[in-house]
């Protein structure tokens, strides 16, 4: 019955061959089993089926689910390594030996004395990663099965679990196995806690769920009115979540996450964009946005998190993720040894790219020794935070995954320009090398030597990123100046302006003023980074040298019957009121922005920027506008921002949105632009003066290459 019900899982994802290899596993399982009972009197080999069936909810691939049905054999001295290894391979017999060395270990080694080393020692036998895969779902068995032993034992178990066991599983990123762990560990450990959490959630299910479902229905047709594809899940939070929290003194009504709902998206931008539209409807809760997309957790999961008040004054959090994010999440680096065909050989996948630094962990190997090994896999599994020690005794607080270059920069900006090599204890390495607790950094560092563009691409602290950004920012200014002035200077020679005349104090002051710049060289440097057109600076130069005449304005309205008396219009041509005028969708102008208008033949004024490079300000049917400041409407834009990287920070951008009043309608991925990732943000806006600091701020983050509008 037991190995039907794992026949019954195994055939939804695997073919009839790999039916059979775990056949050959079960009837291996049935000659070493046989004759053999546990404590509970049922057949032994029950046990090892459970242990199969629960790695083949995980969709565990074949060696996977087969070492389960048999990982007890070199344990009980049923089989030897050399009979494994002809039955199977040497790969099988490799991971039923650690399997029977963590079983020693356990008799002869106790973890209460030194919980933190026998993790490490754990996490060490376990050459292979299905090792730890088949320990947690063999402890997860047995606390299912426990209430059969003594008190004592029982208690033995769970603290066992609790300090060795559901680490590695968080570790491992495996919620759904370390979930049940713990509220397993807390049934037993404290029974009377748990049943009074479990009492409170079933007496309040019905109400709650109540409002999940409501809830989720107006999620379904907010989304819905957007066109967006999406998947929507609901869950009432574990009963250990809960316990902890009113452990902590947190009341039943304070739980923000205790209703939680998950949407599932096709991509990130997708995710970003939902939150930003949940958001319009739903006022979320300060303080408890988190993007775990752009700074994903130690153990691969990538969510975004936001806490909204949402029906009948509840309150709700939401996790956004992409259908492979929620895999991750759910089965973390269990998903990797999941059964599933290769589709594309030639290309790594993004969980491959992410399953690396783990597999640097747990591969033993001639090159470092087991000591190292047990260090830097416990400082991943239980910090966040490494400490690095110079060689005079020093110690540099880092976040995890730093390099010496980060340590550089923490010691001094100088001293980060000029490295050019690193010592770690005592061995050279490269300067994207990660370093781990309890390195001793000796930096090399030469004079006159400069920063390279590409640290940027590993650094892991703010800090050196900032410091190498405004290196290089200065290195360029000078060449920015050059730049921006030489193209202003073609300007004005295309316009017939002497340069003498009009680059003077009296004239370029006020448009400093204007800008808010300081210094002449300010506006060369902004026009030489784009951030300025040279037509923009040259257009308010000569406004101020020759203020512009208009003598073809009356002829032409009067040719034309344009004139519309109306109560409220947006711009104002030349005094004469309210004429009929559209905004230019070639340059989108603003309201502050320095515009004319385009008397087109029966259609109007069509309003372009001054700087639009469509028009010629020479044509004799341009004429002057000005904005109606009273008329409070918000207008189209176009901003293109540049990001170091695809997706970081995305949630930022939206945040500062909506400290500037700026509504993103849409957010386009342009793709790879040098080694920049290029987003259009569709945006409505008041005013250029909101735009253009929203778009200041925007490029003054240190994740943002440039803004372009």
């Amino acid at each position: 019955m037991e190995y039907q019900e794992l026949l019954d899982i195994l055939k939804m994802y695997m073919t009839e061959d790999n039916l059979k290899e775990i056949d050959k596993y079960y009837q291996v399982a049935l000659k070493i089993y046989d004759g053999m009972t546990r404590i509970t009197g049922e057949p032994y080999i029950n046990h090892s089926i459970r242990v199969a069936k629960i790695l083949a909810e995980l969709k565990m691939n074949t060696i996977t689910i087969g070492c389960a049905l048999i990982h007890e054999g070199i344990t009980l001295d049923k089989l030897t390594y050399d009979e494994v290894s002809e039955m199977f391979d040497e790969n099988v017999a490799k991971i039923l030996n650690s399997i029977s060395k963590l079983s020693h270990l356990k008799r002869t080694f106790h973890f209460k004395n030194d919980a933190d080393k026998y993790r490490r020692i754990v996490v060490g036998l376990s050459e292979n990663p299905i090792t730890l895969f088949i320990k947690l779902a063999d402890r997860l068995d047995n606390l299912r099965t426990i209430q059969v032993h003594d008190k004592e034992h029982i208690k033995e178990v769970c603290n066992e679990t609790e300090k060795i066991f559901i680490p590695i599983a968080h570790r491992l990123g495996i919620k759904s196995m370390k979930s049940e762990l713990e509220d397993l560990c807390l049934r037993n450990m404290d029974p009377v806690g748990y049943n009074e959490v479990l009492e409170k959630i079933n007496k309040d299910r019905s109400e709650l769920e109540a409002s999940l479902y409501k809830m989720r229905d107006e999620l379904i047709l907010l989304l819905k009115e957007h066109n967006i594809k999406f998947d929507i899940t609901y869950r009432v939070k574990s009963v250990r979540g809960i316990y902890n929290k009113l452990k902590l003194g947190k009341k039943w009504n304070d739980i923000y996450d205790l209703l939680g709902l998950r949407i599932l998206l096709n991509t990130p931008e997708e995710c970003y964009l939902v939150v930003g539209i949940i958001h319009s409807k739903y006022r979320p809760i300060p303080k408890r946005f988190k993007d775990f997309i752009a700074n994903p957790k130690n153990n691969m999961y990538q969510s975004l998190h936001t806490t909204v008040f949402g029906v009948d004054g509840n309150k709700f959090e939401i996790q956004l993720r992409t259908h492979e994010m929620d895999e991750i999440a759910e089965h973390g680096v269990a998903s990797h040894w999941s059964y599933k065909e290769k589709t594309d050989g030639s290309k790594q996948s993004a969980l491959e790219a992410r399953l690396q630094e783990f597999r640097t962990l747990i591969e033993i190997n001639d090159i470092e020794g087991n000591n190292d090994f047990f260090k830097n896999f416990n400082n991943n599994l239980v910090k966040e935070e490494i400490y690095i020690f110079t060689p005079k005794g020093d110690i540099i607080e880092l976040p995890m995954g730093s390099t010496p270059i980060d340590f550089a920069y923490k010691i001094h900006s100088e001293v980060g320009n000029t490295t050019i090599g690193a010592l770690v204890n005592g061995k050279i390495v490269s300067l994207d090398y990660k370093l781990s607790d309890g390195d001793i950094v000796d930096l090399k560092t030469q004079k006159g030597k400069t920063p390279s563009k590409s640290w940027i691409k590993f650094v892991r602290t703010a800090n050196a990123k900032s410091r190498i950004k405004s290196y290089f920012y200065k290195k360029e200014k000078d060449k920015a100046i050059e730049t921006g002035k030489e193209l202003i200077l073609e300007e004005l020679k295309r316009r017939n302006i002497k340069d003498s005349e009009i680059l003077v104090p009296e004239i370029y002051n006020k448009v400093l003023e204007d800008l808010k710049e300081n210094t002449i060289e300010d506006i060369y440097v902004g026009v030489g980074t784009l951030k300025y057109s040279q037509n923009l600076i040259v257009n308010k130069l000569e406004d101020i040298y020759r203020p512009k005449k208009d003598d073809t304005i009356e002829k032409l309205l009067n040719n034309n019957e344009l004139v519309k008396h109306t109560d409220k219009g947006k711009i104002i041509i030349a005094g004469y009121g309210d004429i009929l005028t559209r905004l230019a969708n070639c340059c989108n102008p603003v309201l502050g922005d320095d515009i004319v208008g385009y008397i087109t033949k029966g259609s109007g004024v069509l309003i372009h920027r001054r700087d639009c490079k469509n028009i010629n300000l020479n044509d004799e049917r341009i004429i002057d506008a000005l904005w109606n400041d009273k008329v409070m409407d918000k207008y189209i834009s176009h901003v293109t921002v540049y990001l170091n990287s695809s997706n970081e920070n995305l949630a930022n951008i939206l945040t500062l949105a909506t400290k500037y009043d700026v509504n993103i309608t849409s957010i386009n991925n342009k793709g790879k632009q040098g080694y920049d990732e290029a987003y259009d943000l569709s945006i409505k806006v008041k005013n250029k003066e909101t735009l253009y600091r929203f778009m200041i701020e925007l490029n003054s983050m240190e994740f943002v290459s440039k803004v372009e509008r």
